[in-house]
């Protein structure tokens, strides 16, 4: 059974399966009994997850690409409410998908909401903050994995819809899942890129100058900083969350 598919030029690893991989095993080793695979895509995480004896529920916004012998996929759509009931899960995972969204805190909101009290969201998302990335933004415009944010149909010559919507950084997604009831717990990358080179540990350095005094006057502030200069964060490719349900705010609103 072929879950991905590859386009021909790409000559790299395939990164969202080893983010699948590594977002499976956290899972597995959490123990969760029911858990909510959105966007499923062909169903290479629910596939892992019930050979690992996980009772799991799929779903996507496309549901014919599903695959997985056997099993339904529910149709859903991450830019509306879920079709679940309130607390219905222990866990959810959300991978290359919060990118591909109009509001990210809508997901948050709705995440909160099925989950169980201290049910666990998995997320990842290409990381916009590592130093590559960074290098992106100031020398092309544009973060990795978004270029130029447009497309051309070839039979129309007119722009046409993209997924990569919503570049999302660390900083930002971390707010949205405090702000919605979940505690951080972990921060991970699916691989780690320039490590090694001088010039981004030079910059790493330059990095570490910044924003000291911030942190001095709050160890929740500092634990951000922290995090900002991980490995993780400055040389991963892609970010890898996993936020753990603390406070029931499904239901919230923003204040004005």
């Amino acid at each position: 059974m072929q879950f991905d598919h590859v386009h021909p030029d790409h000559h790299g690893p395939n990164t969202v399966a080893m983010t699948r991989i590594q977002i499976a095993k956290m899972m597995l080793d959490a123990g969760h009994k029911r858990v909510l695979d959105l966007p499923c895509g062909s169903g290479a995480l629910t596939q892992m997850l019930l050979n690992g004896g996980v009772e799991v529920v799929s779903a996507d916004l496309h549901p014919a690409g599903f695959i997985v012998l056997d099993r339904v996929c529910v149709p859903a759509d991450l830019n509306a409410t879920l079709p679940f009931e309130d607390g219905e899960f222990d866990a959810m995972a959300c991978i290359e998908g919060i990118e591909h969204i109009e509001n990210p805190h809508l997901l948050a909101r709705e995440a909160n909401r099925i989950l169980r009290m201290g049910g666990k969201v998995y997320i990842s998302t290409p990381n916009v903050l590592s130093l590559r990335s960074r290098l992106s933004y100031l020398l092309r415009g544009y973060p990795d994995q978004f270029h130029y944010m447009i497309e051309i149909n070839p039979d129309t010559g007119t722009e046409q819809p993209i997924d990569h919507i919503n570049p999302i950084g660390f900083l930002e997604l971390r707010y949205v899942l405090s702000r919605w009831g979940f505690r951080l717990d972990v921060v991970q990358a699916n691989r780690l890129l320039k490590k090694g080179s001088l010039f981004y540990q030079a910059l790493r350095l330059l990095l570490q100058t910044r924003g000291k005094r911030a942190a001095a006057n709050h160890p929740r502030v500092a634990d951000v900083r922290q995090s900002l200069l991980s490995d993780e964060v400055l040389f991963g490719e892609g970010l890898i969350l996993g936020a753990t349900k603390v406070a029931q705010r499904g239901r919230s609103v923003l204040p004005s």
